[in-house]
């Protein structure tokens, strides 16, 4: 175990954004990482994309059973300390993004974080970030952390730490769309989550993509797809307090340290 980062990117027929996702990567300030990218043998141009990188990440080119499979061939050889995954068509926020996250893991020694939410979308091409949302771990382990009850957890803005992984089973590579959802609850039994302001990764919202079918995905997870989700309300002010507590508490206290020394 001598990185203390993996990054896996599972890619089939996804040249589109693949360019900016790798970059996004390899351009990080903080370089103690692995990058592994798992291509399910795209006859697309990803071919051509990887080998202009070969020399800087490990790829893996076979025939896969889809998304989740890919990603568990990934973590099954990666040697970080925490992995992450991060899709073929979302990116790293900033080249500071790893070397923030290794900071507070480094200081705090979690096993399991996640950030603040960014996304992008294709029509306005300008990244939106917020706060992190809280998700209390009897929520998570109870299978309510979806969108018709508290909300998804971000799934390319959260970091784990190897051991968990391990020793919760790791990815289950029979789900199509719901293989994060079911590693979360899965992780709950062990650890909680901890909700951390600091910017990792940002999710591309675009036409077509797997994760616009939400019927599917609920058929996975065995729930009923809903209109309006009335607990966002709860999980917001929920959030809100946490960051209060974190940025106006926190220097409060750093203050009252510093006064009396």
């Amino acid at each position: 175990m001598n990185k203390f980062f993996s990054i896996i990117t599972p890619v089939y027929n996804r040249s589109k954004y693949l360019e900016k996702t790798i970059k996004s990567v390899l351009n990080q300030k903080y370089k103690n990482f692995e990058y592994i990218i798992v291509d399910g043998k795209s006859n697309d141009r990803t071919s051509i994309i990887l080998n202009k990188y070969k020399s800087k990440i490990n790829i893996i080119s076979e025939k896969d059973h889809g998304m989740y499979d890919a990603i568990k061939k990934g973590f099954k050889v990666a040697k970080g300390k925490y992995f992450m995954w991060l899709n073929s068509d979302d990116f790293l926020k900033d080249n500071c993004s790893l070397l923030n996250a290794y900071n507070y893991l480094k200081k705090y020694k979690k096993e399991w974080i996640t950030g603040n939410i960014s996304f992008v979308t294709e029509s306005e091409k300008k990244i939106k970030t917020y706060f992190p949302l809280i998700y209390p771990r009897f929520i998570i382990k109870a299978g309510l952390a979806h969108g018709c009850f508290w909300g998804f957890i971000q799934q390319e803005n959260t970091i784990f730490s190897q051991r968990l992984y391990k020793k919760s089973g790791g990815i289950n590579n029979v789900y199509k769309m719901a293989g994060d959802y079911d590693l979360w609850r899965r992780f709950a039994n062990f650890e909680k989550i901890t909700s951390v302001p600091i910017s990792i990764a940002v999710q591309r919202k675009w036409k077509g993509q797997l994760t616009s079918d939400m019927d599917f995905y609920y058929s996975e997870i065995n729930k009923k797809k809903c209109l309006f989700n009335f607990f966002y309300i709860f999980r917001f002010l929920l959030s809100v307090i946490f960051i209060f507590k974190f940025f106006f508490l926190g220097t409060f206290n750093r203050s009252q340290k510093e006064t009396n020394r």
